[in-house]
């Protein structure tokens, strides 16, 4: 209904015989763009999108009805009652797009996004689980697997998104079909890819051949064959996971908006089989619990704008700004032909529970700026968002920043990419990985103290997070937090003994004390913040330390010293 609806707003509303050359050029236009539209596009089968698309046939009237008073075809009275009316049409969907920002109601769009405020600082990112590996490797690594296909000049690697498995975080993919002619031929695509997010690994390959795909043609459209179980609903992003066995499904939120077309509302997901292609409808209160993306990256984006920028409404946001913080906008130097990844705004990260959610930090409005405001977690299950408050810390942009001055003549092949915030020892971090520019391998694992910028960059993760203790150790980062939530296995423990041997070590002006017990293999380093009794120490002295139980290593940072035979 609604499509012939809108074909017939592009008609002139006039029975005349002298205007039936116009009328068939118009019928002409109106099914091209009808079929672009509604064929094309997939759009709602709703009234809400018919009203917000009235801006087409109300162009094409004005054209026409323009033409008509020109050329001197129509009296002036009907062509100026006819441009009129396509101006109150245009009016008319301009106003509805713009609903609520035009009624001065755009703090509702903020109100309806869960939002909590917290001022603690110890990131909720579990650190056990750090995400080192960036979508420009796994897209490497994947592209390397691909080659291994049959006939893997027809197939490309499809949209990148992140998702939760028994063995942690690994990027996923569908293989999809490389061009229009290939999809004439080609009724299917051979599966899904994947690898992982947190290790460097090759990817694998799960065969399991679908019907269903972004890259074919016609009703095995992915959007098109979502369409046609919820014609009236709004289809957000759909991206592939994986269930408890492996069995890749896509996973395709849908749901309404709350003012006009703006505030997104998720309903339900629709859970297509890749097997047989099967669909299953779930309202979002009964989503299967292998399920992590209920709300996609697209509705986080959208929820971090509101929640940043329209707290105190349209107004304050362009003009006194109080208040407005939005995500940090940062890229990479990277030019990975054919990359697709589903947000560069929001990045998915695991936190402290096992749960995945999506993660960007804020900045004021500033492009120049390169500090945090503070951070936000979307759970992407719920919806619900937590804003943790961290002024004068560096943002993800600064971090970035800092890793390209310290690549130094490299920089000329590597750049850093995207940085996640992580709690490493007590210390808030940016884990930064550096990839080749021209195909995304990782070639180091930066970490940059978000404090006050101290970079270290090692070949791989272990030595990454290795080398940043020993900094925290010679007090190269100003502050560490007595809290350890999340980190990377901090727990702090209290070791009393006599002193076997003590040493020390100056090295770019700090000096680190190396000390042994009697009785004890372990090496502990300690500097004057951990207490200023490490100066007057000798062998023999009874003293107390305590030290950050990491891994099991010969050599231990220390949070505490206490030296009990000085008095």
């Amino acid at each position: 209904m609604y499509p012939i609806l809108y074909f017939f707003l592009f008609l002139k509303p006039s029975l005349k015989r002298d205007d039936i050359g116009e009328q068939v050029l118009r019928a002409i236009i109106g099914l091209i763009l009808t079929f672009i539209v509604y064929y094309l596009i997939v759009p709602d089968r709703t009234l809400s999108f018919l009203i917000s698309a009235l801006w087409l046939p109300a162009v094409i009237q004005l054209i026409f009805s323009i033409g008509s008073f020109i050329s001197g075809k129509e009296p002036i009275r009907e062509a100026g009652f006819n441009i009129l009316a396509a101006l109150l049409l245009f009016v008319l969907c301009i106003g509805y797009n713009l609903y609520p920002y035009i009624t001065g109601e755009a703090k509702k769009l903020a109100k309806m996004v869960e939002v909590t405020e917290s001022i603690e600082k110890v990131s909720k990112i579990d650190a056990q689980h750090v995400i080192v590996i960036s979508p420009e490797t796994a897209y490497y690594e994947m592209q390397k697997m691909l080659g291994t296909l049959p006939n893997p000049s027809i197939y490309r690697i499809g949209e990148l998104g992140v998702t939760m498995t028994k063995d942690g975080a690994i990027y996923v993919a569908p293989i999809e079909i490389d061009g229009f002619f290939p999809a004439l031929s080609n009724g299917e695509i051979p599966g899904v890819i994947y690898v992982s997010a947190e290790k460097p690994s090759e990817a694998k390959v799960i065969s399991v051949p679908t019907r269903v795909a972004d890259s074919l043609l016609f009703s095995k459209d992915l959007n098109r064959y979502l369409r046609s179980y919820k014609k009236s609903a709004i289809l957000f992003q759909a991206n592939v996971e994986l269930d408890d066995e492996g069995n890749p499904y896509y996973v395709g939120s849908y749901g309404h908006y709350k003012y006009g077309r703006k505030g997104p509302v998720i309903d339900g997901v629709l859970l297509v089989s890749f097997k047989d292609g099967k669909v299953t409808d779930y309202t979002k209160e009964k989503v299967p619990e292998w399920v992590d993306e209920i709300y996609p990256s697209d509705v986080s984006e959208i929820y971090n704008s509101y929640s940043g920028t329209l707290q105190d409404g349209l107004l304050n946001k362009l003009t006194t700004k109080k208040g407005v913080h939005i995500p940090t906008k940062w890229s990479s130097q990277t030019s990975v032909a054919g990359l697709q990844v589903n947000s560069d705004e929001v990045t998915g990260v695991i936190d402290a529970d096992g749960r995945l959610k999506w993660f960007t930090d804020h900045t004021n409005t500033s492009n120049a700026s390169t500090t945090m405001t503070g951070y936000t977690l979307m759970d992407m299950r719920t919806g619900k968002v937590v804003y943790y408050k961290t002024p004068g810390y560096i943002n993800g942009k600064g971090a970035m920043n800092a890793v390209d001055k310290s690549l130094g003549a490299n920089k000329a092949n590597w750049t850093p990419v995207q940085p996640l915030f992580y709690n490493l020892f007590g210390s808030e971090a940016w884990v930064v990985p550096v990839v080749n520019k021209s195909d995304g391998a990782l070639v180091k694992i930066a970490i940059v103290a978000a404090k006050n910028g101290y970079v270290v960059i090692e070949d791989t993760k272990e030595f990454a997070i290795e080398s940043f203790k020993n900094a925290i150790a010679y007090g190269k980062i100003s502050e560490v937090s007595d809290k350890n939530a999340n980190s990377v296995k901090a727990e702090e423990k209290t070791i009393t003994g006599k002193v076997a041997r003590i040493n020390s070590v100056t090295e770019g002006g700090s000096t680190v004390f190396y000390v042994k017990l009697v009785g004890q293999d372990t090496i502990f380093m300690v500097n004057r913040n951990s207490g200023i009794d490490i100066v007057l120490t000798r062998d023999g002295d009874d003293v107390e330390i305590k030290y950050l139980d990491i891994k099991d290593n010969g050599i231990v940072s220390t949070t505490g010293f206490k030296n009990n035979s000085v008095k």
